[in-house]
């Protein structure tokens, strides 16, 4: 299973590595991150109902479980967009994803002094390489401190959503029930977050939504839905260090589709990333059978 585990996670990071240039082109037709964001899960909650629907799935929970999915959605979700996105405004968008992506320590240190889990010496190690490997991704001239706070706390946030699926027991849940709920949640957290700061914008190109409703199938469907059995199958630490796939395929990404160019700083941090994934791999298939 760990290696459907790997695919899976990677699949996710390659997906939402690729769809903020999708997102990028929805921003040049008067759309924004927030905006984004609430039509990428409003989309997705009727084609989530269909599907429990056809495959006549129980989509009743417990209040409990309610509970855990208002806390991670909101929290893990909701809030990490907002803030990512926010601290765009103050440093360049580059620099935001990349110190976002150091999430992996987060969920790493979380794991370990809460949940009191030991990390091996090989996990360490890819975890350091992992990180040196974004940094490397930092583009010279950020120097709003509020801006790198807003970038890091969101990483922080998402740790929390990470370590949230795994170990509120929220994976048990059959993955289209709960991001069914999940997208219920963020959408109305989004849907307040975006009214009080006015950046919501109700009226876009018919393009704009199009481009949206691509988004929200890959992302809230798709890639949430690899990542959250990715977590299952192999744990929250190592999902989230194969997670850091995705900038690199951000990176390949906007070279193919939009001519950026790769400078050499960012062709040693995807080295570096790529190895300590392939280490990661590795080192687990020895460990035990998949």
């Amino acid at each position: 299973m760990k290696a459907k585990g790997y695919f899976l996670t990677i699949l996710s990071a390659m997906i939402f590595g690729f769809t903020p240039i999708l997102a990028k082109m929805t921003y040049s037709m008067g759309s924004n991150g927030i905006t984004m964001a609430f039509y990428r899960h409003l989309f997705v909650i009727p084609i989530l109902f269909i599907i429990i629907k056809l495959q006549k799935l129980n989509y009743r929970i417990t209040i409990e479980q309610l509970k855990k999915i208002c806390l991670v959605g909101i929290v893990g979700t909701a809030l990490t967009v907002a803030m990512l996105y926010t601290s765009y405004s103050y440093i360049q968008v580059g620099s935001a994803t990349v110190l976002h992506f150091l999430y992996p320590m987060f969920v790493s240190l979380i794991c370990c002094f809460y949940y009191h889990e030991k990390l091996t010496k090989v996990v360490k190690y890819c975890l350091v390489v992992a990180s040196i490997g974004i940094l490397f991704f930092i583009e010279v001239g950020s120097s709003s401190l509020f801006g790198i706070f807003l970038a890091l706390f969101s990483g922080i946030t998402f740790a929390y959503y990470m370590v949230g699926i795994e170990k509120l027991g929220l994976q048990s849940l059959n993955p289209y029930v709960l991001n069914f709920y999940f997208a219920i949640v963020i959408a109305i957290a989004l849907l307040i977050i975006g009214v009080i700061t006015g950046q919501l914008v109700l009226i876009l190109p018919g393009l704009a939504y199009g481009y949206s409703f691509i988004i929200a199938i890959l992302t809230s469907i798709i890639g949430i839905i690899c990542l959250q059995q990715g977590v299952k199958y192999l744990g929250a630490t190592t999902a989230s260090i194969l997670s850091m796939f995705e900038p690199v395929t951000s990176v390949i990404f906007g070279i193919i589709i939009l001519s950026e160019q790769l400078s050499m700083f960012k062709l040693i941090g995807c080295i570096l990333i790529l190895g300590a994934i392939t280490m990661l791999i590795v080192f687990n298939s020895k460990k035990s059978p998949a």
